[in-house]
This record gives C-alpha cells, structure tokens and sequence, in this order.
C-alpha cells in the first residue's frame, strides 16, 4: 500500500467530515449528541461536587416553602440569587419533591441549547453546515463542558443564557446597520435575558454582555445603541436590586462582599497560572478560536467567508468574549476556569468560522483538531455510557443515602448535621433535616440521627457517652459517621 502524504490524509479526514456532517438533519445529529452524552448521566450519575448546594435550596424551596430566601435546611443561604434551584423546585414540585432526574434535567436543556444557537449563529453568518457542526463538536468537547453537561451548577446555565443575549443583539444588527440602532422591542428582550441569567449567580457575570457589547458600541460609534445598552441594563438590575433588597439582614453585605471577590476569602490562581488552567479546560476550542484569529489577521479588517454586511461580527465577538475575560484574568484574589465559562461558546463559533477558511486550504490545521475533537467526544460517550455500569463510582452517594434511609426508616428521628457534612449525600434521604453547632449537638436530647465528620463524632461519643453510638461509616473515604442518639 503507497503511503499517502500528510496532507491528503488530512484531506481524507476533512472529507469525511464533511460527508458525515451533510448526511443528516443537523437539529436532529445534535439532539442525538446531546442525548448520549448526557441522558445515561441523569439517570445514573450520582449527586457530586457541590451540587447538593443546590438541590438541597431546591428541595427547601418545596417542602418548607423558602423560595425568596433560600435555605440549606433550616439555614439561611444568602450569597447569590438562586434561579437555578427555583427552576429545579419548580418542576419538581408537580411530583412531590426534588429527585435527581428533575434535577438535572434543567441542565441537559441548557446544553442543548446553547448547541443548537452555536449552530444557528453560525449559519447566520454564512458558515457551512460542517463548520456549523464543528462548532457544535467543539462545544460538546470541551472539557468545561462534559465536566457540566448535567452537573447541578449554575455556570452552564449561565454561560448559554448570556450568549443568547449575545446572539439576541447581533441577529437585530446583522444586516451591518450596527449605527442605526435595534429596536426598543429587541432590547427588551435582551433585557429580560440578562436579567434571567443574572438571577443565576448575581450582577458580575452580566459584564461579559455589558463590557463586551459596550466596548464594541463605543469602538464602532454607534451612539444610538447607547440608551438601548442602558436600557437593558437596567431592566437586569431591577429585579436583582428587589431580591437584594427583599432578603437583606444585617451583615449580608459582608457576606455578597465575599461571594462577588470585592473582599475576597479565598485566593485562586494567578494570572500565568489562570492562563493556562482555562486553555487546558477550553481545549480543543480555544486552539480552534486561535487558528481562525491568526490566520485571518484578527484586527487587518480582513472579512471574506462572513458574507456581506457582517465585517464586524468578529471584532463584536471577540468583544464579548475577551472584554470580561481579560478584567476576571487580573482581577484581585485569582479566578478559576469555571468563571470564564461564558467565553466558551464565543470559542466555539471562532472554530467553525475557522473550519471554513482553513479546512480547504490548509486541511493539515484542520485534521487534527478534528480527530482531538472526536477523542474528546468518545470519551465523554464512553463516560456516560459506563455509569450504569460502575454504580461505585458514580452514584457513591447515593448509595451511601440508601443505607442511611434504611436505619432511618427504622428508627424514624431527625437529622442533624454540622456545616456541608454529607452535602450530596443527604439531598437524596427524606425526612426532616437540621444543621447544628457541635454545641448544639451536645446538648440535644433523643431519639436522633446524626451525620457528622470523623473527628466531631468521636468528639460527641466521648462526650455523650452510651446514648450516642455510630451506626454506619460513610463517604468514599469514610470520612463521615452516622450516629443514633437514643432518649
């Protein structure tokens, strides 16, 4: 067999996808992807991380009707708006409570979604159907992403909304009139979408839209955006403001202080370090994104394979993308990846465009970020796959909480706990659930269950004497005791 040269392998490979991407309904091939990579996981995937922070608000919300304030239990939970457990305790509470699948199920239409205006935005912008799709693989490959694509957190969430935002604002200006303003109607829109995200986490991730549009209105001067611009931030602040407002107690400011990074409690990466931790966790599309900059001289006013009147979409998003991303790089205290999530989906689409300008001329740059892609992708796939399969190791949780179920069922009582012991754990077991102090704890009178660590249990036991007994050890290191307390 004649060894073919490197190029007309990369050939071969760019052909192939192209075929692959034209044989198939692109809205139906993404919701196919969607549905392996994360349906096998809504199912199987057991609570981990910290998202038992937010189904437990959720599952609060329900069952002792907190939903302007949100509780951990019997705490008051203050730092950020909630929306996301709001949204999960909304759909759950047609049938009876909070369960892993309504849980998660929010998640998976968010990455969806952020799919499917991926593919749409390109296509606005006369990228092929493979380039489109590219850029929806890059999406779905991105470690950011398969690390989130139902995982019980905000940022996912968030990062899709404000690039609806995004796509909101460019669709009105597409025709090239970025001067001649959008109508009062679409900034509304706009608005409200701002204002839906930033219920997720607070005000500082809507300067990824607010920097971003607003460095590009003013880099353009088109002044009658301006009041447009003004007008949709303010409808986001608004309910933001009431929220802040409704809840307030002495000594939250402290509290949102340290959650917004004003007064940071905890320090994170450096910049170099920050730098590099968000290339590993956005690649292969940051690499995509840097191809397409690069060899279209990002800045030279260079426009081909746009088509006519968007010569600024790449300077708009680049805005959106950088603008913020470059402030939260330097920003007093670190950052860590996931604060630059809303970045992702901008990367994408700069790897599609890139798939069209280079995939013929240059199919050697292209080839290999297509089959990096697709090792990223059989891996999330094999991953997803396998968690019917390996209950121990993904649903360790879960388990555990049947075996605390089960004694509890027996000897019905209250459990207590102290801080976020057992946080993913206990969201899954019923019945009433409080926190307590240690000294709380040593004071309580049975009958009673308690979920502590290691060290404050055998603290207790010495105290308690033969009233208090560990029943079961509990987490992947047995790092928590379950404990009965007996009248």
């Amino acid at each position: 067999m004649t060894n073919l040269p490197m190029s007309a392998v990369a050939e071969r490979i760019v052909a192939a996808w192209n075929s692959l991407a034209t044989r198939y309904n692109p809205y139906a091939a993404i919701a196919v992807a969607c549905a392996l990579l994360a349906a096998p996981l809504i199912f199987f995937r057991g609570y981990n991380s910290d998202e038992g922070l937010a189904v437990t608000i959720a599952r609060t919300a329900v069952e002792d009707g907190e939903w302007l304030v949100p509780h951990v239990f019997n705490m008051r939970w203050i730092e950020r708006p909630t929306m996301l457990s709001w949204i999960i305790a909304a759909i759950s509470e047609p049938f009876g409570g909070v369960s892993q699948i309504t849980a998660r199920l929010p998640i998976a239409l968010f990455l969806l979604f952020g799919c499917v205006l991926i593919y749409r935005l390109l296509r606005k912008v006369a990228a092929s159907v493979p380039a489109a799709l590219f850029g929806v693989a890059l999406f779905l490959a991105c470690p950011l992403v398969i690390r989130s694509d139902v995982m019980i957190t905000a940022d996912l969430p968030l990062a899709v909304l404000l690039f609806f935002a995004f796509y909101l604002w460019w669709r009105a200006n597409q025709d090239g009139s970025i001067r001649l303003g959008i109508g009062l109607g679409r900034w509304l829109v706009i608005g409200v979408v701002l204002a839906f995200a930033g219920l997720f986490k607070g005000p500082q991730p809507i300067a990824y839209f607010a920097l971003g549009v607003g460095l590009y209105i003013l880099g353009s001067r088109a002044w009658r955006q301006i009041p447009g611009l003004v007008l949709a931030s303010a409808i986001c602040v608004l309910p933001l403001a009431a929220w802040y407002a409704a809840i307030y107690a002495p000594g939250d400011a402290q509290t949102w202080g340290t959650f917004m990074r004003v007064h940071p409690a905890i320090i994170f990466s450096g910049p170099v370090v920050a730098f590099f931790r968000l290339l590993a966790d956005t690649f292969p599309a940051a690499l995509a994104a840097a191809a397409f900059l690069i060899a279209r001289g990002f800045g030279a006013g260079k426009t081909s394979g746009l088509g006519e009147g968007r010569a600024g979409f790449v300077a708009a998003l680049a805005c959106y993308a950088f603008a913020a991303g470059v402030l939260i790089l330097f920003w007093p205290g670190g950052s860590t990846p996931r604060y630059y999530f809303p970045m992702v989906p901008a990367l994408c689409v700069f790897g599609g465009l890139g798939y069209d300008l280079l995939s013929a001329r240059r199919p050697q740059i292209i080839a290999p970020l297509l089959l990096l892609t697709a090792g990223l992708l059989a891996y999330a796939l094999i991953y997803a796959a396998a968690s019917p399969f390996l209950p121990m190791l993904y649903a360790q949780a879960r388990l555990d909480a049947d075996r605390v179920i089960a004694q509890v069922q027996a000897a019905p009582a209250t459990i207590y706990r102290t801080g976020d012991t057992a946080l993913n754990l206990l969201p899954y077991v019923p019945g009433r659930i409080l926190i307590a102090t240690p000294e709380e704890l040593a004071l309580l009178t049975g009958p009673a269950w308690l979920v502590l660590p290691t060290e404050e249990a055998d603290a207790l036991v010495a105290k308690r004497g033969g009233k208090l007994h560990v029943v079961l050890l509990l987490g992947e290191d047995e790092q928590w005791r379950l404990l009965r307390l007996v009248q």
